[in-house]
């Protein structure tokens, strides 16, 4: 489940702010899951659950939107994950703390009796929450499926360090990715220091690297191609109430992006849309997220693209 406490003013350190504390369902996975049923993408979720009353919440309505949950795992005499976190009057997250225990008690004994699902996929979307046993298992038993891998947290993304070879598409962001690849370009890199770490992840055996850069948009490295993008004129965009879950956002986009046959150029503006879309909501998933939206949107507020060199 996901929690979020949103201030009525300005965000004050160290003391009680007015404000707003809603609750809505969550998990990185299931955010993804959710949001592919919104942009008409079937899926199946596997993933942990506790045998708690916001797991079986949580269950029923993925049931309800459509998301398949037989391969859902419900963990005994435990509590569902939660994550919780703050954001300011911009809606941009300043602290989150996320209870994420639950998911060290599941991989393979639970994820083996349904490799047949998983080896019927058109792709398999995982994140690094997922434990470092869990991960090899998957990237070990189902390597001949395409794996998208959104790398969550600079303290998790090192997980996925042992098996980019295996990886088809990996989304992280700066602070991420650096932490993958060792290096310490800083929050403002030059163009030739995001080329470097770039084509650090390719020489890895990264095929699609989708590198979050903030307010300046997306750097999209693959076979043929590199270039940054990002939404086009910002005044025609919807306001920011939430930034929480427009990674998620985009992942899915990504994921229903390739599922759909889109090229680079495509799939890195249908997946910025997605992620604008989800950050005018005041919950994690933007109910309103649609195909017909996502185009409305990229319509109105056009991608821009820069080549990298």
């Amino acid at each position: 489940m996901d929690l979020l406490g949103s201030p009525s003013n300005s965000l004050l350190g160290f003391t009680s702010n007015p404000g707003y504390v809603t609750s809505s369902p969550g998990g990185v996975g299931r955010n993804i899951a959710e949001n592919l049923i919104r942009l008409n993408q079937p899926c199946w979720l596997m993933a942990p659950l506790g045998d708690d009353a916001n797991g079986w919440f949580l269950q029923e309505h993925c049931r309800r939107i459509g998301i398949e949950t037989q391969a859902v795992a419900v963990l005994p005499k435990q509590t569902t994950s939660t994550y919780l976190s703050i954001v300011d009057e911009a809606g941009e997250m300043q602290v989150a703390i996320a209870d994420m225990s639950l998911i060290d008690g599941f991989g393979e004994a639970q994820l083996k009796p349904h490799l047949n699902h998983l080896s019927a996929a058109g792709l398999v979307a995982m994140d690094t929450n997922l434990s470092a046993e869990c991960l090899r298992y998957l990237c070990g038993a189902i390597a001949d499926k395409p794996l998208f891998v959104d790398t969550v947290s600079v303290a998790k993304a090192v997980r996925i360090k042992p098996h980019l070879q295996q990886i088809h598409s990996l989304k992280p962001n700066l602070a991420e990715a650096q932490a993958i690849a060792g290096t310490s370009f800083g929050s403002t890199p030059s163009d030739a220091q995001l080329i470097s770490l770039a084509d650090w992840f390719a020489q890895q055996g990264v095929r699609h690297l989708y590198l979050s850069l903030g307010a300046r948009g997306v750097l999209y490295s693959g076979p043929q191609q590199q270039f940054v993008m990002a939404m086009g004129d910002h005044t025609q965009a919807p306001k920011v109430i939430n930034s929480n879950g427009a990674g998620d956002a985009m992942m899915a986009a990504l994921c229903a992006g390739w599922m759909q046959g889109l090229d680079a150029e495509a799939r890195v503006a249908y997946g910025l849309a997605c992620a604008q879309i989800t950050m005018s909501s005041q919950t994690t998933i933007n109910p309103q997220l649609s195909p017909e939206l996502v185009q409305r949107m990229l319509k109105e507020c056009p991608c821009q693209m820069t080549p990298l060199y």
